[in-house]
């Protein structure tokens, strides 16, 4: 096969799978945090078996639930704790149900706000994209698709393990703080409309699940934001002026605000 014919095949496989790739890991992450880690009370019961058959599931649902939507963040968005008083006060109410080693956990992953570990649920969908490859006719169609799982099957982790921080932080402050390469994402339109989506999330916990975009929307589990939720927004330094001329009622590539 000439080069150009493999590099043209595995471009193919790579932009065909990569389109089944991101919405398997859109679909996972939107399923995931509404089945686990954001279960309803009418739901939780089923939960709480799987703190002795599954403990790191529990501790999973546990920080991002109970931490990071209701014992963290609860003076303002962007400040996860409002005195030192108040983290070791939550610090002295987890250590009465944790052991040591859960207790660690929970506080070097920034009390459920990088829901990092374990990483096993968050890339199980590029996991099993691996299987498909032995089954794949050249090396031109693996490398295309193994290209397609690394670059599509992984954002959900790497955006919860890395990014999702930051989306609490004020937007100048945020691309201040974050490395070169996150700064640049964080002032896309992408990141801005992650960032707006997922404000709404915690405004409402049973809509916009979604940090890779896409099957909250086709599940009916997203909702835009209100002229009230730009307002709240604005004055607490989320987003910028700029950023509701830009997007407010508009549509923009993959968020149809």
């Amino acid at each position: 096969m000439a080069p150009e014919l493999g590099i043209a095949e595995a471009a193919g496989w790579f932009l065909g799978a990569g389109v089944v790739f991101y919405l398997e890991a859109s679909f996972w992450e939107s399923l995931f945090h509404e089945f686990l880690l954001d279960l309803n009370p009418a739901r939780r019961r089923w939960m709480f078996a799987l703190k002795r058959f599954a403990p790191s599931l529990y501790l999973e649902h546990y920080a991002h639930n109970v931490l990071h939507h209701f014992r963290t963040y609860r003076g303002a968005y962007t400040r996860q704790f409002e005195s030192e008083a108040e983290r070791l006060a939550l610090d002295v109410a987890m250590r009465k149900h944790l052991t040591p080693r859960q207790f660690r956990r929970v506080t070097t992953h920034h009390y459920g706000a990088s829901f990092e570990a374990p990483a096993l649920p968050y890339l199980a969908p590029a996991l099993l994209n691996l299987l498909c490859l032995p089954l794949l006719p050249d090396v031109a169609a693996r490398a295309g698709v193994l290209a397609a799982d690394l670059v599509f099957a992984t954002p959900y982790w790497a955006y919860s393990k890395w990014m999702h921080l930051y989306l609490h932080r004020r937007f100048d402050a945020a691309v201040a703080e974050a490395p070169g390469w996150m700064s640049v994402w964080l002032r896309s339109d992408y990141g801005v409309a992650v960032r707006i989506s997922h404000y709404l999330h915690h405004r409402q916990p049973t809509w916009n699940y979604n940090l890779q975009y896409g099957a909250d929307l086709l599940r009916g589990r997203w909702r835009p934001p209100t002229a009230a939720d730009w307002d709240d927004m604005l004055t607490i330094g989320l987003v910028t002026p700029a950023h509701r001329a830009r997007f407010e009622g508009r549509r923009v590539w993959l968020h149809p605000f």
